[in-house]
C-alpha cells in the first residue's frame, strides 16, 4: 500500500501526528531528522552548524530516495519541498498531506522547543519569511491540505488523525 507523507513547517505537528497515524494504521513511522541523526551519528542541528544547510538538504534527499514507503508514515524536514527528486519519489509512492498550521502557532511551538529545531533558511530569512516562502509550496505539492486551525485551539491530534484516515479512505 502507498505510504503517507506529512509535510509542513517545522513544529506543525508532523512527528506527533505521524506517530499517532502510524499506530492507528499499524504502519511504520519514519522521522527523517531522526533517521539522519541515527545514520550520521550527529543530529540535524549539528549537521547545519558543522557542514551547512546544503549538506542537510543533500542528506534529506539521499535518505528519501533510498527509502521504501510501503506501509510507512513519513515525516520529513520542512525543507524537503526544495528537492525535486525527493518530492517526485514521494508523490509517486505516497499520499502527501500538508498540515497547514498558522504562523503564530508555529512561532509559539518553536520558541517552546527552540533547541530541537533545525530550520533551513531561518538564520538568513527569519521565521516569517521562511513561512511566507514555503506555505504556497507545501500547498502545491500536497495531495490534501488539512487546515489545523480548524481543530480547536488545543490542536486536537486525534481529530487530525481521524481527518487523515477519512481522506485516505476516499482514495
Amino acid at each position: 500500500m502507498r505510504g503517507v507523507t506529512l509535510i509542513g513547517m517545522p513544529a506543525s505537528g508532523k512527528s506527533t501526528i505521524g506517530k499517532l497515524l502510524a499506530k492507528h494504521l499499524k504502519w511504520k513511522f519514519i522521522d527523517l531528522d531522526e533517521l539522519i541523526g541515527e545514520r550520521e551519528g550527529v543530529d540535524v542541528n549539528e549537521i547545519i552548524q558543522q557542514k551547512g544547510e546544503k549538506e542537510l538538504m543533500r542528506l534529506e534527499t539521499d535518505y528519501t530516495l533510498k527509502q521504501d514507503f510501503s506501509d510507512v508514515v513519513f515525516s520529513p524536514g520542512g525543507s524537503i519541498i526544495y528537492s525535486d527528486g525527493a518530492m517526485g519519489k514521494l508523490k509517486k509512492e505516497t499520499t502527501i498531506i500538508y498540515l497547514e498550521t498558522p504562523l503564530e502557532e508555529i512561532k509559539k511551538r518553536i520558541n517552546k522547543h527552540r533547541r530541537k529545531q533545525a530550520i533551513v533558511g531561518l538564520k538568513e530569512k527569519g521565521i516569517d519569511k521562511v513561512f511566507e516562502e514555503r506555505a504556497p509550496i507545501y500547498e502545491s505539492k500536497a495531495d490534501y491540505v488539512i487546515d489545523c486551525s480548524l481543530f480547536n485551539k488545543c490542536f486536537n491530534h486525534e481529530e487530525v488523525v481521524a481527518r487523515i484516515i477519512s481522506l485516505l479512505s476516499l482514495e
